[in-house]
Formats: structure tokens, sequence, C-alpha cells
């Protein structure tokens, strides 16, 4: 154990010679936010700045831009730039790509127009079918999408556009079929077998294609999504194979699986270990580190290469919870071998058909404690798409350092132990009853241990002495353990009170925090959507996703603001939090950019019916940011809310409102103002 912490200490004191800004080995729990869908929403650079850890997403200059505005609000937060092993149709050379075995010749010419294309079948390999993948190169480089196969012609071809055919193309001409990899786009041919671009082997090109398009010097690290660690049969779609050396012949048949990872192994490590490089390049001072996401385990070589893996969906590609942990397990050790930090993630989420699961605060617990007790930082969001995410209480805690390694209970509950108390598992998939003597006698215990006093599920976080506690477990699918649920708690050595700050927002999941709900609106109010694809924004309104729905689903999550005019005060908005923990809080409102906006806009707080603070609000003023109205005490529930109406000169912006905790006690602020200087007496 004490060449465990010792390593711990190294990690520390690298980044510190190294000289960096950033934070690489923060306390646990260690939180971290991912999105594939790229960053939508107004004020996505505040939201981002929670984490110790983010992955936004996306290649254009805006990320970048988005990457430096979180650096300024918080420095310490690692921010990974995004690569990825594929490109969508048409944007990349054409020799960049691997190809499937299916190889065909124009049986007529073709011409710019034609919505038919005819062909003989000249290897009689399968037509591709996955979702998507109804493209294919005519010739050199003519990219043409077709709507399906009608015996030996392609149907459905577009007459104009991106995907139409843009050159005569004679007959004998050869059509070939880049292969769609699940993820995002075509499959780039990184083995030594790829012809090279621009005189450059393919792994190399894509690197430097990759930076020169994207500024990673705003970025902290590189983060692949949709890698490849090997290929598998059913990843190029059986009936069509895949044809590495060009010779049209399915390698499945002609060298076998053994082989086909043989190549894309040798390609894979050049990738990485030149990507590092260029990383190097612009940060010498820094890590440079780069983490994977595949959807599947991250091991094997990788391990020399990277510095973590993604889990994404929590268990989605888990075999299931034990084998989970170990995986992770395996990274930490790795990166204290290395003295390098571990950049483990598992994120969660919500999917849209449990639009109101939010406040599954179980389901939020077994994750989170998953990821701490096997190194890793955690996250959780709504959507598929992992668009829009969620802030817990437990996410502003602070255990301090592993000071053990997970251990089992008699429970069927694991426990692992830290500086400043110990997370606790629950993964049997049953409901079970965890009693602090299981904890007495194993390895780091420090008890006596006290539950966190928590605002957004103060019956489960109340703070008391630690004795016993009922954590949740159920088998969903036994055939599938990774379906399983469970659930967790974190422990302290003294009493610990944690109190996430409380938004009220316009929203249930973009911008209200768990337990809360969103605004009121009384009168005549107009919703205003949220801007998408931009950074900085028009409208600074307090927002993390835009109007853009995702996989057809769109569940008013996108709204940013509520906007009123100006009248006879007919139209309020109350904006009322969840109070989980009695105390103090300072309130404060933010507002985004607006034209004719009011510049007193009337505002009181209610407490149990009784107005306790009153003023008005320049809504001209201060966009974009938080605005102190004041602090009050405020008891539990939902007894306190502020409320604004439009009995003003402008229009009224109704956006969101945060009750930040300051604790049961605040000493008021008495210093005296300076003493004017220089005065002057004028008759």
């Amino acid at each position: 154990m004490k060449e465990r912490l010792s390593v711990i200490v190294l990690t520390v004191v690298l980044g510190m010679a190294f000289g960096n800004a950033r934070e690489w080995n923060p306390p646990f729990p260690r939180t971290m936010y991912f999105s594939p869908a790229g960053y939508y929403g107004s004020a996505r650079d505040y939201f981002l700045a929670k984490y110790d850890l983010a992955m936004p997403c996306g290649g254009n200059a805006e990320h970048g831009d988005l990457a430096r505005a979180t650096h300024l609000q918080n420095s310490n937060i690692v921010i990974g730039g995004t690569s990825r092993q594929g490109a969508w149709p048409g944007s990349e050379p054409s020799q960049a790509f691997c190809y499937h075995a299916t190889f065909l010749t124009l049986s007529t010419a073709i011409k710019p127009g034609d919505k038919e294309i005819s062909f003989n079948n000249a290897t009689g390999y399968g037509f591709p079918t996955r979702d998507k993948s109804n493209y294919a190169i005519i010739g050199k480089d003519d990219w043409i999408q077709y709507g399906s196969v009608d015996g030996n012609r392609f149907t459905g071809v577009p007459s104009s556009g991106a995907f139409a055919v843009d050159t005569n193309h004679p007959a004998g001409d050869s059509v070939r079929f880049p292969i769609r990899m699940s993820g995002f786009g075509m499959l780039y041919n990184l083995t030594p077998l790829a012809p090279k671009i621009d005189g450059k082997e393919t792994w190399k090109w894509f690197v430097d294609n990759r930076f020169r398009i994207q500024d990673f010097s705003a970025y902290d690290a590189v983060f692949y999504d949709a890698f490849r660690l090997k290929l598998y049969r059913e990843d190029v779609e059986a009936q069509c194979g895949i044809d590495l050396d060009a010779n049209r012949v399915d390698d499945f048949d002609e060298h076998g699986l053994t082989w086909i990872n043989q190549q894309w192994q040798e390609g894979a490590e050049k990738l990485l270990q030149y990507e590092h490089q260029r990383m190097q390049e612009l940060h010498p001072v820094d890590f440079a580190c780069e983490t994977l996401n595949s959807g599947t385990v991250e091991e094997g070589y990788v391990f020399d290469y990277a510095d973590g893996m993604l889990w994404e969906g929590f268990m989605r590609f888990a075999y299931d919870w034990k084998s989970m942990v170990n995986t992770n397990l395996k990274w930490e050790k790795k990166q204290q071998e290395k003295g390098r930090p571990n950049l483990t993630m598992i994120t969660d989420y919500e999917k849209e058909t449990r639009e109101m699961g939010r406040d599954t605060f179980t389901r939020m617990r077994y994750g989170l404690t998953t990821a701490i007790l096997s190194g890793a930082y955690y996250g959780r969001t709504f959507g598929d798409w992992y668009y829009i995410g969620y802030y817990h209480d437990e996410f502003d805690a602070n255990l301090g350092y592993p000071t053990s390694e997970p251990q089992e209970l008699t429970s069927g509950a694991w426990v692992r132990f830290f500086d400043h108390g110990a997370a606790i598992c629950n993964p049997s998939g049953k409901i079970i009853q965890v009693a602090s003597t299981e904890l007495i006698g194993k390895s780091g215990y420090a008890g006596p241990y006290y539950r966190m006093r928590g605002g957004q599920d103060p019956n489960f976080n109340n703070g008391e002495l630690f004795t016993t506690v009922e954590l949740f477990g159920e088998v969903r699918d036994a055939k599938r353990p990774r379906n399983n649920q469970g659930d967790g708690i974190l422990l302290f050595k003294q009493p610990t009170v944690v109190v996430a700050d409380i938004w009220v927002g316009n929203t249930y999941n973009n911008d209200t925090s768990p337990a809360s709900d969103p605004v009121q609106l009384t009168g005549e109010w107009e919703e205003v959507q949220d801007e998408p694809d931009i950074f900085p924004t028009a409208n600074n309104c307090f927002s993390q996703w835009s109007h853009q729905p995702y996989n057809g689903a769109y569940h008013n999550d996108g709204i940013g603001y509520a906007v009123a005019s100006a009248g006879n005060g007919s139209s309020t908005a109350v904006f009322t939090p969840t109070i989980g923990v009695p105390g103090y809080y300072e309130i404060s409102e933010w507002h985004g950019k607006g034209s004719s906006l009011s510049s007193a806009t009337p505002f009181e707080v209610v407490v149990q019916g009784h107005v306790k603070l009153s003023g008005s609000i320049d809504q001209t003023k201060n966009s974009g940011r938080w605005n102190m109205l004041g602090y009050l005490s405020l008891p539990q529930g939902k007894s306190a809310f502020l409320r604004i109406s439009n009995k003003t000169n402008g229009q009224v912006l109704a956006d969101a409102v945060r009750f930040r905790y300051l604790g049961d006690h605040v000493e008021p602020d008495t210093t005296p103002p300076n003493p004017p200087q220089n005065l002057k007496i004028v008759e």
C-alpha cells in the first residue's frame, strides 16, 4: 500500500514539475463530461467548467474557442480535443479508406445528372447494407449516394449535389465501396498496405490533417471517439468482406482475422505514437495525453500508447461489473507504473424514453461508486447522445485519494477507503443491508464514518453516523449481467455537508438541478429556443443545449429563456428551489442579451409566505453571468421562491436563478467603506 501511495504522489509531483496549470490527479470523486454530439448551448463553457475532465467533442474552430473559454473559468480542468478513425463520405481523399471486397465495373457510361447507374458484378460479393452505408466511389474519387440496388442497377442517385455523379465515366470504370464503421463515418485504412497520400502513410496523413483543421493547442489531451483497437468480421459486414491489399479478394478468406489485425495494429500503434508526438510539440511542458473510446474494453497494446479509456453508457458495452472494475484497475496500475495521469472514464446516461429519469439517484450512485472504486472519472447525462449533463451533490464531495484497494464485504457490497472516508458499491443485483461492522478490520478502515449531508436526496444523504444502509439492487436480465441495477454510498470520517449549486431554469434537464423543478410561468410569455452550433453565441442565456434535436427526439430541452413584454405585473415567473439542507443561501440571477430590455425588473423572494427580500434587476447590463441579489436563510422544502414580473419599463427575461448554499450561519459584512479622499467644498 505504501508503494501505491508513493506512485500517486509521484504523479502529482510530475505534474507540478512540468509546470502545467491543469489538475491531472484530482481527488475523488473525479467528474467528467462527454458528448459525441458536440457542444450546444449558450452557457456550455460555464457548465463544462464544473467538471474535472471534459470531452465535448467536435473539430471546428468554435470548439477551440469553447475550450479556451472553459479554461478561463476553471484553469484546472483537463479538456480533450476529438479525433476519430472515421470520416464522413466525400470529406477525405478516396485512398484514405478501407474498402469492401465487393468490386464492380460500370456496364454503361454515365454522366452528371444520371439517376440510375448500371454495373457488372466483377467479384460476386454482396452489397453493404449498414445504416448510412449507401455510398460508392466511381473511378478515382467521385462519391455517389444511391437509394437501393435493383438487380444490376443503383437507383435513387441524386441528380445534383455533393453525392450526385460529378463527371463523365466510361463503361468499365470501377465502382468501390468504402467501409462504413459503427460510429462516425467511413473507416480509415491505417495499415501499411494503404496507398500513400501526398507522400505520407495514411496514419501520418490522418494525424497531420486533423491537426491542420483543428487547433489542438486549445486542448490538453486527444480523445479518440470510435477508436478501433482491432477489427471483427461483423464490423465490415460479412457478405462484403474487406480488401486491405486491394486485390479484390476478401482478406478474411485469403489471410484470416489474425493477419488482418496484425496489419491494423501496426498502423494504429504508429498513429497513436505520432499523435502523441504532435501533441507534445504543442505542449512541451505538459503530459500530452491520449484517451480512447471504442465501445468495448481497451486492453492489450493500447496500454502502452494511451492514458485511459471511456466506458460509454456505463455498463452499455461491458460484460459485467467485475470485468469493468478489473479493467479499470489495470489502467490505474499501468498509469502509475508509467508515472502518467489515468484518464479512464465512465459516462452514464438517461435515455430519451426515461425523460424524467434525472432524479434516479440510485443509478447515479451505482455508477459513481463504481468509478470511485476503480479509479475512474464519472459523468451522467441525458439522451442517447449524452448531450445534457447532470450535476449531483456527490460531484462536489472530496474523499481525497485511495488508501486501500477495493474489498468485498460479507453483504455482497464492495468498499474502498480514502483519505477522508470510503465509497461503498452494491453490484450484487439485489437489495442488501450494509452494516458498519462489516467495514471494521478491512485494510484502510479508519472509522467510524458519517453519511454526507446533501440537498438533492436528503433522506438518503442525511448526515447521520453510519450504522447501516439499505442499497438498491435488481437483476433486470439474467442473461445479461451488465443490465443489473445497483446503488452506492459515500461515507466520511467527519460530519460533511455537500450541497451543489441549485439552478432553476426553463427546462427539466437542460438548466435545472436534480430534485428541483423548472420555472413556473403565469401570464403571457414567449419561450425562446437557444441557438445551436456556434460559440460564442449571440445570446449568452443559461443553457447547455439548443433546439436542435438528436435521434429524432425533442423534449423541449432546448429552451434558453422566456420573454414577456412590459405590462401591469400579471405575467410572472416563479423560481422555486427544492431545499434539502436548510441554511443560508446566496441568491443570484442570470439573464442573456435582448432588445428593449427592462432596466428595473422587479423581484421578490418569498419565504413561507412572507417577502424577505425585494428589489429590481437591470437586465440591460451584466448578461451571461450570475448577478447576486442577496442571501437569506431558507427552510427545507419548497416554501421559498423568487418571483419576477413584467410590471416594468421594458421586456423581461426569465432565464435562471441560482441558490448557493453558504452554511447554517453567515457573518454579515460589517467592514466600513474606505473614507473619501481629496474632498473639495464648492460654494
